[in-house]
């Protein structure tokens, strides 16, 4: 079998190209096509399947995903932030060169500026990055299961399926319904998907928790970082009880955290270099806003970076949370494990039980303890602001917002900031991130329709 060039290209278009039915990619290992056609040769800078048709090759695979999936995250981990209360993209903010624009058209979350955001062509901003990882890790499935050692080969696929259970998640909290989760077959070749529900997405995506449980029997890393993944899912789709007792084993202790990719780390950190993305900390963004800054909170700590030019008055503060670019980002903690078990105890309903779980937490971070509060609302109001806080920067904020909408009854208006801009427009009404039409529809025509719903 030859290459085709009429063969259509997969969607994925953040950090690899295709050329025919050759996958390249700018870093990690080459998706490769089973047929070989132009591979075929003796060029020996070129790396063949039967090259990596062995247990070290198959574990070559899965460290470029892990590695390519910390690169991801911390891409697109920025346009949560922005679209959420965490961070705001004022492009006149401090002179410093911007080259991130789009950050704020996803801040501003109004239906041009989003427009502007998604695009007609080249990269799909937000999903590329996310739809490329986990097309890598279907390759990796593939040869670990054909190759990996037998002594590893079980930890090693539940570590992957987690990846691919956290990735889908994370795309059906973030993505407007609608969206598509495209795949590669075992022969390389690209899978299209129809549209994907929030639902459907948040429900494909425990299907692959639960092999990573099966497959991690013996391997308690990956089983729970599986376990987190599984009970914020199960929180999505209002099954707290059972995330409960999901989470229930993973100590406080435990942290899963972004790894293999040492030179890629995170772009929070603002004041690193004279390149850094403007985006300070919010503080009571649009009205409804977590006061990150004058909460003057542990978990938060800020740093004075100067004035705002369009409100000289205004201070202007960076996290401090990332010192440099290479600090690794949390993806899973048992932190976040007792959160969803508070959260689930709210729900019992007990009140007590869950600002008990929050001050376990608080004590020994130093913080004062909290008491029961009076109404059903803000007791929701005190354990959405404990999450803030400690979640705060790791691609959480955006799905909890859009849970206090789905699952509250809040309106947007309500959840998300709200009022006049800085520079003197307004934020708009759009709750989630879109996918770009245009880049998704050119190779799958299963796709046919932008956003299902905001």
């Amino acid at each position: 079998m030859t290459d085709s060039p009429s063969q259509p290209c997969p969607v994925w278009t953040g950090r690899l190209q295709c050329q025919g039915r050759r996958w390249l990619a700018v870093s990690g290992l080459a998706f490769l096509s089973a047929c070989h056609g132009l591979l075929d040769v003796s060029d020996p800078t070129i790396v063949q399947d039967k090259d990596i048709a062995n247990a070290a090759g198959a574990n070559a695979r899965r460290a470029s995903v892990v590695a390519n999936f910390s690169i991801n995250i911390a891409l697109s981990y920025p346009d949560i932030a922005v679209i959420t209360d965490e961070q705001f993209q004022d492009i006149d903010a401090i002179p410093v060169p911007s080259y991130s624009n789009y950050l704020y058209d996803l801040d501003r979350r109004d239906s041009d500026a989003l427009t502007r955001y998604a695009g007609t062509s080249g990269s799909d901003r937000h999903l590329a990055q996310l739809d490329e990882t986990f097309a890598k890790s279907s390759i990796a499935l593939t040869a670990m299961r054909a190759y990996g050692a037998d002594s590893e080969k079980d930890e090693y696929l539940a570590q992957l399926f987690a990846l691919r259970g956290f990735i889908i998640l994370q795309m059906a909290e973030d993505m407007c319904p609608g969206f598509p989760i495209n795949d590669v077959s075992p022969d390389n070749l690209p899978l299209y998907s129809g549209p994907y529900s929030y639902t459907a997405a948040v429900q494909y995506a425990l299907a692959q928790l639960d092999s990573a449980l099966v497959h991690g029997r013996d391997s308690t890393r990956f089983t729970h970082f599986a376990r987190i993944v599984k009970g914020r899912a199960l929180l999505d789709l209002g099954q707290y009880a059972v995330a409960d007792t999901v989470v229930l084993p993973v100590p406080t202790s435990f942290t899963y955290k972004t790894e293999g990719a040492p030179t890629a780390g995170n772009i929070f950190c603002w004041g690193c270099n004279d390149y850094g993305y403007p985006t300070p900390v919010g503080n009571r963004e649009g009205g409804n806003g977590i006061p990150f800054v004058s909460a003057q909170d542990p978990r938060l700590p800020t740093i004075f970076m100067g004035f705002g030019l369009t409100s000289p008055t205004d201070s202007v503060f960076d996290e401090g949370k990332y010192p440099d670019y290479t600090a690794p980002i949390v993806v899973a903690s048992g932190t976040e494990a007792r959160l969803i078990q508070a959260e689930a105890a709210l729900h019992e309903p007990n009140p007590q039980k869950m600002i008990d779980i929050l001050n376990a937490l608080r004590t020994p971070a130093g913080l004062s303890t909290l008491s029961v509060p009076p109404t059903a609302a803000a007791q929701v109001d005190t354990l959405y602001t404990e999450r803030a806080f400690w979640l705060y920067l790791t691609g959480r904020r955006l799905g909890g917002l859009r849970r206090l909408i789905k699952k509250y009854g809040r309106t947007p208006e309500s959840v998300f900031p709200t009022g006049p801009l800085p520079l003197g427009d307004a934020y708009g009404t759009a709750t989630a991130i879109p996918f770009t039409l245009a880049v998704q529809a050119k190779y799958n025509n299963k796709i046919t329709q932008g956003c299902a719903e905001p």
